[in-house]
């Protein structure tokens, strides 16, 4: 790209910040080399288009994709707007972020849980090179070229999040990653190395660590599973499902799971009953629940318009839970004691 815009600027010339309430956020040892966290509200966003095609060229073509959810009770309208990126000089393309950004941002994430995460002008973000995400990626079977890896950091600085409350009110309208920090202009290029760069998380993330309600979540498991709907489920049942165990199925209802999530709702009933049905055995084959229930199913007269699912969790899930609860406590407390010390 020939510009630099203004949402970009010099590792050299902006000041990066570390604090104690970030350190919360990478309050991982050794032993929890396959955890990372999970961000409230905006992980059980549906922003990640996961339709065959999301390149455009006509603008008439891609208009913002209008998608609703509920989150802790409250229904949320999200709206995604595309980037406009040039893949070669002089064509450019609309582009909305789907599954490759998605891995991508959760490796970013992790980079800033294992020690990387960084302060700009009160926004939280990530320090890393290429090389340290490329490895990330390949440690975790997603293999990118490096020009893959650009691209799909310009679609994420590019592309616009809106959350807008039932309401109407608007939450917030922000790019993914609001700014991208590279060490020189030329890296653009990607020069792979020591080449440094500093991506700005989406203001809902940076919400999250400074309130702390990220929650601790088997990264290692997400990154394996293959299936976007399936790691969706997992990712929503690891933030919330914070009383996991055998006695306490996680019990979403079919048509507002689907509607909520980046795959969306069909038109077509059992389309929508069979991709929840493959996504609930790829979480059987990756060990993370034991089971599910899909009985209770509602009916007006023959036609099927909804199922209520129990799922239940395997041992190994529910250790993950009390893992991220243990966590939560060493949070709490120690926010706790940052602020009598505040306040004195």
């Amino acid at each position: 790209m020939s510009k630099k815009r203004s949402n970009d600027k010099d590792i050299q010339a902006i000041s990066v910040s570390k604090t104690p309430q970030l350190d919360l956020f990478s309050l991982l040892d050794a032993r929890d080399k396959d955890y990372s966290n999970s961000i409230d509200i905006y992980d059980s966003l549906p922003k990640y288009s996961l339709d065959r095609r999301r390149r455009f060229t006509d603008i008439r073509q891609a208009a913002a994709k209008e998608r609703e959810c509920r989150v802790g009770g409250r229904v949320i309208k999200v709206k995604v707007r595309p980037a406009l990126i040039e893949t070669r000089p002089g064509e450019p393309e609309l582009v909305y972020p789907g599954e490759r950004e998605e891995i991508i941002e959760d490796a970013l994430r992790k980079l800033a849980v294992n020690g990387g995460i960084a302060m700009i002008d009160g926004k939280v973000g990530v320090l890393f090179t290429f090389y340290q995400l490329r490895n990330e990626l390949k440690k975790n079977n997603h293999e990118f070229k490096l020009s893959e890896i650009k691209e799909a950091i310009l679609v994420c600085r590019g592309a616009q999040l809106e959350t807008v409350s039932e309401d109407g009110e608007t939450v917030i309208s922000s790019s993914f990653f609001p700014m991208v920090g590279l060490t020189t202009r030329k890296d653009l290029k990607l020069r792979e190395g020591d080449t440094k760069c500093y991506v700005q998380f989406n203001p809902l993330v940076t919400d999250s660590i400074h309130n702390h309600t990220f929650r601790l979540y088997d990264y290692k498991t997400s990154m394996a599973i293959k299936s976007p709907l399936a790691r969706y489920i997992h990712k929503r049942m690891s933030h919330h499902w914070s009383q996991a165990s055998s006695s306490n199925p996680y019990t979403p209802r079919l048509v507002s799971f689907l509607k909520g999530s980046p795959r969306g709702l069909s038109d077509l009933m059992k389309t929508n009953v069979r991709a929840m049905k493959t996504a609930l055995e790829t979480l059987k084959e990756h060990n993370v629940i034991e089971s599910y229930d899909d009985g209770e199913r509602i009916k007006d007269g023959k036609k099927l318009v909804d199922i209520v699912y129990r799922i239940y969790p395997t041992k190994e899930f529910v250790k993950v839970v009390k893992k991220a609860n243990y966590k939560n406590g060493i949070v709490t407390a120690k926010k706790a004691l940052t602020n009598s010390g505040k306040s004195e």
